[in-house]
């Protein structure tokens, strides 16, 4: 008996080597793992749909979103949404994209939401 688990006994140098292949295993399992969520991440992102709403933006709406009408949507605009936010006076409520009497982050969702699909319209022309 005694020579039987003598014969079992690993040597450390066996041991060492056991040890940085289930280290390795686990550094490539880790990799497998961050490319798989990566990948899930970017395709679940390529699968949300814009609302129909959104897709097709009215030239008035385009027009709204350009506010200070210099036929751009530009920083210009975005600076001066962000100055109506949440004020109710009538030069403000030009930035009321959504027309339902004030400026607020709905407005505001719609107005970045413009500023995307017009870019991505710019960026599929090129």
């Amino acid at each position: 008996m005694l020579e039987l688990m003598a014969s079992k006994k690993i040597s450390k140098l066996e041991k060492e080597e056991i040890e940085l292949n289930l280290i390795l295993f686990g550094l490539v399992l880790v990799l497998l793992l961050s490319i798989v969520t990566i990948w899930h991440i970017n395709y679940k992102k390529s699968r949300v749909q814009t609302p129909k709403i959104y897709r097709e933006i009215s030239k008035e709406l385009l027009a709204k979103a350009d506010l200070n009408q210099d036929g751009k949507i530009d920083e210009k605009d975005a600076k001066l949404i962000k100055e109506a936010f949440l004020k109710g006076d009538p030069e403000s409520l030009k930035a009321d994209l959504n027309q339902d009497q004030k400026v607020d982050a709905k407005d505001y969702s719609l107005f970045n939401t413009i500023v995307n699909l017009k870019e991505k319209e710019t960026n599929a022309a090129k």
